[in-house]
């Protein structure tokens, strides 16, 4: 093969646009003995594709990644849950606290209330924690989702189209490399 199209073919390759069968092309020609000398640097970066496209991730891959979803999962969840639960005693210790101050002024030197006040006292209590419980509730209704997307997580048994993926892009990352170390060399 001539050595214009190989230089046609790696002006593509290195701007992203060849075919799978014209990279296996380079390829071959790049594992010949007789390189024309402008080409012979890229032989060893052609050798490292090779190399790294016989690698594969081990066995327990898809297991290791679901646990550490799932654990971040768990952890967002908890602490959500703990945040709401923490913010939403504040706020009804505060409501507590305002009432009892309003309601048995300290200042006052009136201690007696007739029954009739007990009754608006115990209403009005009534009506701020009926309103606490119900932004509460607001606030834990999103927690729904999480838990749908919890049993979603557990549907999934395979993770074969990431793991193409993923050895699709690792020759990408592997380009990356050794252009930096062509364009930067080490002194």
């Amino acid at each position: 093969m001539s050595s214009q199209i190989i230089e046609k073919l790696l002006e593509k390759y290195f701007e992203g646009d060849t075919s799978l069968g014209e990279e296996r092309t380079l390829r071959e020609f790049f594992q010949k003995e007789d390189l024309p000398a402008h080409l012979v640097e890229l032989r060893e970066q052609f050798g490292l594709y090779d190399k790294e496209s016989t690698e594969e991730l081990p066995g327990d891959f898809d297991e290791v990644l679901f646990k550490e979803i799932e654990n971040r999962e768990r952890s967002k969840k908890t602490s959500r849950r703990a945040y709401i639960l923490y913010i939403s005693g504040v706020a009804a210790s505060i409501l507590i606290l305002i009432t009892l101050f309003v309601r048995f002024d300290p200042f006052t030197n009136s201690t007696r209330y007739d029954e009739h006040e007990a009754d608006i006292a115990f209403t009005e209590a009534s009506r701020i924690l009926y309103f606490v419980s119900a932004k509460f509730n607001q606030g834990a209704n999103p927690l729904g989702k999480v838990a749908r997307f919890d049993e979603g997580m557990k549907n999934l048994n395979t993770v074969n189209k990431f793991d193409d993926g993923v050895k699709k892009a690792t020759p990408i990352s592997r380009f990356n490399q050794i252009t930096k170390l062509i364009t930067n060399p080490a002194p």
